[in-house]
């Protein structure tokens, strides 16, 4: 079998393994493996191949690393958008059933939504209070 044949099966066997991860996890392998393949189809000897693959999967391995995957991770964190219940949470709202925490019984209007509460103490009827984090379908309320 020729060297650029067992060359295209690794690249794509690593394409599709990143496909399936999205993780950056083998694309300077197949980065690798195309350089190999170039330099055995112009005829370079097996020997330099090797080690041109090893050495092209490394400096793509370290571009990715430094360069590549910062940039990613930055997009994939500033296209976080709150929606729906999560916008909810450092806002104010008012009881308007007494929220128990031994029975896990209360209710707090925030934004004009009536939502299911808890929280750490008993708090009373038309108090104020900030909603600190969602839990399930309940928020998690603080006397404000």
């Amino acid at each position: 079998m020729s060297w650029w044949i067992i060359w295209l099966i690794i690249m794509v066997v690593m394409l599709i393994i990143e496909a399936a991860t999205t993780a950056l996890a083998t694309v300077w392998f197949a980065a690798g493996a195309l350089v190999a393949m170039i330099m055995d189809l112009c005829g370079a000897p097996h020997n330099l191949q090797i080690i041109v693959m090893a050495a092209v999967s490394v400096v793509t391995f370290v571009v990715c690393m430094i360069w590549i995957r910062p940039k990613l991770e930055s997009l994939r964190r500033a296209k976080i958008q709150r929606t729906n219940a999560d916008r909810l949470i450092g806002m104010e709202g008012v009881v308007i059933v007494p929220v128990n925490p031994v029975e896990g019984k209360g209710q707090v209007k925030v934004e004009g939504q009536v939502w299911s509460a808890k929280a750490e103490r008993a708090i009373s009827e038309g108090t104020k209070v900030k909603v600190r984090a969602i839990e399930g379908v309940k928020l998690i309320v603080d006397p404000a």
